[in-house]
């Protein structure tokens, strides 16, 4: 079976012994990922060793999945961002996800609901490069692109966010 259509593992279901301290630190992390937990700890007051039992208890939860850079890529040369939506038919579906697993400039894929397929993003030096893209996967129907004017930063997930799933489980 295609690796891109398997089942995805199940996430944890929101913890509802999610605490004051525990979002603070989800809150805090989001923004700085490398902050030392003695920081961390002194943010949300709590003592390194307390603060590292709570983020390594966050972490085999799974509800901290990673951690990661931020990367400009202005600065690597990658000065075009795109949104592109594919409507294609069902029987294109899996070859649809291996050729985009192939193209290095596809950075995000998303199957969707509606009268599109797939919402794409993509990432190019040049409208050159674009063109490629669009036109390897108008092969399987029909492509609308939109080119990325400015993206505001994304917002992290907040107490708002995490709040308001806790209600919905109840």
């Amino acid at each position: 079976m295609d690796s891109n259509l398997k089942p995805r593992p199940a996430r944890p279901a929101f913890a509802p012994d999610l605490d004051a301290k525990d979002l603070a630190i989800l809150e805090v992390l989001q923004l700085d990922g490398r902050m030392p937990l003695s920081e961390l700890g002194r943010k949300v007051g709590l003592s390194q060793p307390a603060m590292s039992e709570r983020v390594r208890r966050l972490e085999e939860r799974g509800i901290i999945a990673g951690y990661g850079a931020r990367i400009d890529l202005a600065a690597l040369g990658l000065h075009m961002m795109a949104i592109i939506r594919l409507r294609t038919a069902h029987e294109h579906i899996r070859a649809c996800l291996k050729l985009f697993d192939e193209l290095p400039f596809v950075i995000e894929v998303h199957r969707v609901t509606g009268e599109d397929c797939f919402v794409l993003k993509a990432i190019v030096p040049a409208p050159d490069d674009l063109a490629v893209i669009v036109d390897a996967i108008g092969r399987f129907g029909v492509v609308t692109t939109s080119v990325v004017l400015r993206s505001e930063p994304p917002k992290p997930i907040g107490r708002g966010l995490l709040t308001a799933a806790a209600r919905r489980r109840r």
